[in-house]
């Protein structure tokens, strides 16, 4: 039998059928640095598109609300007029209340009550008060609407749920109404973003070295 002779491809001192050891290259600061770099990078634009997804979908909640709102608005406003000033009334509306949410005066509302004919645009007005308060009991269970929105809307502020009625900002009203356990301040920045300036205090309280509660002034340049 003859001798098995070595093929000239396999490796001197190495096994057949192996392939020889591959060399790591030690990775350098720089490396590890640019690694990091990549990730922050891709990060960002992660932050970037969440961001924009979240506004897209704040936009569509709005224009869904909205949307809702106009469309119970449009059923309640084939009511009579007076009906649906009674109906604000029973919810615990002052007449000072409604005429301010549809921007006109007291005398105004009292004619309506008397039957007398509101232009299309109080009518609507009211209307959609009347369709705030109806979405904010049956959907968002809020008992006592005409007292939650005469509450401020942040202790810091003294900005309630009318005020933003009055301004036509019901959208924003109704963002309270749907999560009431959410930061308030996302809305205010929304209606007023300078509303921590505008009302801020110079007067805090505190609470003093024997446990009762005191006042002092504020700091203005801070």
């Amino acid at each position: 039998m003859s001798p098995i002779s070595r093929t000239d491809d396999a490796p001197t001192g190495a096994s057949v059928g192996h392939a020889p050891p591959r060399v790591e290259r030690t990775r350098t600061i720089q490396d590890v640095v640019d690694d990091i770099g990549f990730l922050r990078n891709q990060s960002e634009l992660l932050v970037n598109d969440s961001q924009d997804l979240h506004e897209s979908i704040g936009r569509m909640h709005s224009d869904g609300l909205e949307q809702e709102l106009r469309s119970t608005a449009l059923r309640l406003a084939q009511d009579r007029l007076p009906a649906m000033l009674d109906r604000l009334s029973m919810l615990g509306f002052s007449w000072r209340d409604i005429a301010r949410v549809c921007g006109v005066s007291v005398p105004a509302v009292r004619k309506w009550r008397q039957g007398e004919s509101a232009t299309g645009e109080n009518r609507q007005r009211v209307a959609r008060a009347v369709a705030l308060c109806e979405i904010a009991e049956e959907r968002y269970h809020i008992d006592d609407v005409a007292g939650w929105l005469e509450t401020p809307v942040h202790p810091e502020a003294p900005l309630s749920g009318l005020d933003l009625m009055a301004s036509e900002r019901l959208d924003l009203v109704l963002h309270l109404a749907r999560d009431r356990h959410s930061d308030p301040e996302r809305v205010l920045d929304e209606f007023d973003s300078d509303w921590r300036v505008r009302y801020r205090s110079d007067v805090e309280v505190f609470t003093a070295a024997d446990g009762l509660a005191g006042l002092r002034l504020t700091d203005s340049d801070s």
